[in-house]
């Protein structure tokens, strides 16, 4: 006990360190305002740029933004603007030509590189980087959704004549519209930034806006997530500076709803652990700052998801198995900020709780990287870049993510809990009738457009042995006689299914879900009932459901096809989180009353 005592002690100071020590040294070290070499009133425009933007679906944008470049206070000899739109389906094209004509009369060079499929933001930059990089001294990339302050130009210009200066970025403000955690998150970011600016090791740039000297722009890995990150970070891995110019302001137009941001969130956690593989030559401390600060930043920021999921596994494992009260308190603390979280959730509380609310946002957004980590590392993430904003998925990955850790959590504890009961269980079983105790049956599991699982579901035995071999595979009915007198009580009970949660404890299923059917009812169902197979799409069958709750057991075509539309309707209930915990909650309160009422069948 005492060495895992030492390892949470170790991984809370880390987790310190990160978010308050690492703030704390930047602060003591950093020197207030960078000072330019150089005024930007009062140099001469030397530095050619090329402006490189990918653009994927923006016919919204897409003017404004072109519009917005050819406003620059600056020479237009020395720049030129280059889109590479990326398959787009809708009037990107069209727009941006419309805007290409309206800057060709103001002199400023706007070139669309145009391909008819779209093969990835990582593939349309290095398209770009290898159409410019030899042409011009700067390469600017930005995004379509960010407007840029008239004179970036000439700041950037200006702020180069230090030799030592690789990467420039601005600062990054967000719309009006942005959430309150989005804007609180990056007035810490902006802050962090600058300290480290005065440093001149800015740790990652925001994607609206930086700028990179050509010959330090190397091309990118197509399978690369941050692309900003990776690119502005492999510019200072030979040394060199980078900054934040607090003159240059970058303005988000479009910000993420709650749950968009959510979908960023995973996408940042499995961008955060790529960083960490792809940038290992910047652990080298001949960088100095840029690599302390790549650690302590970066580094930290990537693994700290595995931390805390540590963190929780020891506090809980301790709280459960010791007489640490040290554990016992930390336990309670997590449950009463977690439980805060969710009653405001459920019941649409819009009162703000500040240090709870913050804290809990964090911790999401960790734990939601935490998904990012597992798609990246299953591979989840070697499709082409898409704009987070065109669906839902990522926020149903982020509900699959948390309800996998409650289904985890809670078979395990159920398992330990329920021992007793299941014990008792298996003795009456044992001696009341003759065969196993447990019987396990072929089930179809989760299943997408590439694949069906099939397993082994578990369950305490409640018929005769050898109960299909005479009439083969059947539905039971309500007085089937090839069911025992124990096995009619568990059945009522449900306790015949307490042995699955050893399946949801290895991944099999889940805790709530649709009933796994049996692959010999399938092509009836499936014929029967259009797009039964559906129900199972993207989501693990589970021990207790709704269809379950509300209907029992099926005992016929009839009964299944009564089921479909609560199974579906369970499947709806994950487009949002508020939803999905509101339907979590119905169907275990539901499930409790089925267990101590005894009205399965």
């Amino acid at each position: 006990m005492t060495y895992l005592l030492i390892i949470l002690a170790v991984l809370i100071a880390l987790v310190i360190y990160h978010h308050v020590g690492y703030v704390a040294l930047l602060k003591l070290f950093s020197h207030g305002k960078r000072k330019r070499l150089i005024s930007a009133k009062n140099t001469k425009a030397t530095t050619h740029f090329g402006i490189l933007i990918c653009a994927y679906n923006e016919q919204d944008h897409i003017k404004e933004k072109l519009h917005n470049l050819g406003a620059m206070l600056y020479n237009t000899d020395m720049y030129a603007i280059h889109v590479y739109l990326d398959g787009c389906t809708d009037k990107t094209y069209e727009e941006a030509m419309l805007a290409q004509a309206h800057l060709a009369t103001q002199h400023v060079e706007c070139h669309l590189h145009f391909n008819k499929y779209n093969r990835g933001k990582a593939h349309g930059i290095n398209e770009l980087i290898n159409l410019t990089k030899t042409n011009y001294d700067v390469l600017l990339f930005t995004d379509v959704s960010a407007l840029l302050s008239i004179d970036v130009l000439t700041n950037i210009d200006a702020d180069f004549k230090d030799k030592k200066i690789n990467v420039i970025t601005g600062v990054y403000v967000l719309d009006e519209q942005a959430t309150q955690e989005q804007k609180h998150y990056w007035h810490y970011q902006n802050n962090v930034k600058s300290m480290e600016s005065s440093l001149g090791a800015v740790i990652g740039v925001p994607g609206a806006m930086f700028a990179i000297r050509s010959q330090y722009t190397d091309l990118l890995d197509e399978s690369a997530i941050n692309d900003d990150f990776i690119l502005s970070m492999n510019a200072l891995k030979n040394g060199g500076k980078a900054i934040v110019d607090k003159n240059i302001n970058i303005v988000e137009r479009e910000c993420d709803e709650q749950s968009h941001d959510y979908a960023r969130r995973v996408r940042l956690g499995a961008g955060n652990w790529q960083q960490i593989k792809v940038l290992l030559t910047l652990f080298n401390p001949k960088l100095g700052w840029v690599s302390f600060n790549f650690i302590s930043h970066k580094v930290l920021r990537g693994i700290m998801p595995l931390l805390l999921a540590l963190i929780y596994v020891l506090l809980f494992s301790m709280a459960l198995f010791s007489n640490v009260m040290l554990a016992k308190l930390g336990c309670g603390a997590i449950a009463l900020l977690h439980g805060i979280e969710l009653t405001k959730r459920v019941f649409n509380i819009t009162a703000t709780i500040p240090v709870v609310d913050k804290v809990n946002y964090i911790l999401n957004a960790y734990f939601l990287a935490l998904w990012g980590i597992i798609k990246y590392e299953k591979g989840d993430y070697k499709s082409h870049w898409q704009r987070v904003h065109k669906g839902n998925s990522e926020q149903n990955g982020a509900i699959k993510c948390v309800k996998r850790g409650i289904d985890i959590i809670g078979s395990a504890l159920g398992l330990i809990v329920l021992s007793p009961v299941m014990l008792l269980v298996a003795l009456t079983i044992k001696l009341t009738s003759r065969g196993p105790v447990l019987f396990n049956q072929l089930r179809v599991g989760e299943s997408s457009d590439s694949f069906v699982a099939l397993f082994n579901v578990l369950k305490f035995r409640s018929m005769v042995v050898d109960a299909e071999v005479k009439s083969g595979a059947v539905w039971a009915s309500k007085d089937d006689p090839r069911i025992t007198p124990v096995g009619r009580f568990i059945r009522k009970t449900r306790l015949d299914e307490l042995p699955q949660l050893w399946n949801v404890l290895v991944g099999d299923m889940s805790l709530i879900g649709p009933r796994p059917e049996r692959p010999v009812f399938y092509s009836k169902l499936e014929k029967d009932i259009p797009y039964f197979s559906q129900r199972t799409y993207g989501i693990k069958p589970g021990i207790s459901g709704l269809a379950q709750v509300m209907n029992g057991y099926d005992e016929s075509i009839d009964d299944a096809r009564n089921k479909i539309g609560w199974d579906y309707a369970y499947m709806l209930s994950t487009s949002s989180p508020r939803s999905w915990c509101y339907m979590e909650l119905t169907i275990l309160f539901k499930t409790l009353v089925v267990i101590f009422t005894g009205k399965g069948q």
